[in-house]
């Protein structure tokens, strides 16, 4: 798997960093500490904001990917073909499904060998 840094991502950690640093250079009980923590915490939300929508922006991928298969794909043959861990593609399976997108076409498989079609 190839290593690749988002730039995008990096704003919110750049932002968290900076107050965390703050933060420690500063007295406690003081407006500079409260600001400083709350730096910290806009910068923590930020990333986790960027981590979920980097997750909503590889649902139309694995969509794309069941249209092309008809009768169905499992989580490690979507996994495979996207370049993607098994988790990862269950995580967008799961919220498809949710959205009546996608249905599960087997029960009581293991993660990797769970079976999705698109819904009718």
């Amino acid at each position: 798997m190839k290593l690749s840094i988002d730039v995008t991502r990096i704003p919110g950690l750049a932002i968290a960093a900076l107050g965390a640093v703050t933060a420690l250079s500063v007295q406690p009980n003081t407006t500079d500490f409260l600001s400083s923590l709350c730096i910290t915490v806009s910068g923590l939300l930020l990333t986790f904001d960027d981590v979920h929508e980097l997750g909503l922006r590889r649902d139309p991928k694995v969509v794309a990917h069941l249209a092309k298969a008809s009768d169905g794909a499992r989580v490690r043959q979507i996994g495979n073909a996207l370049n993607l861990p098994d988790r990862t593609v269950a995580r967008s399976l799961n919220r498809l499904a949710a959205d009546g997108l996608v249905v599960r076409a087997t029960e009581g498989e293991s993660l990797p060998m769970r079976s999705y079609r698109l819904a009718d």
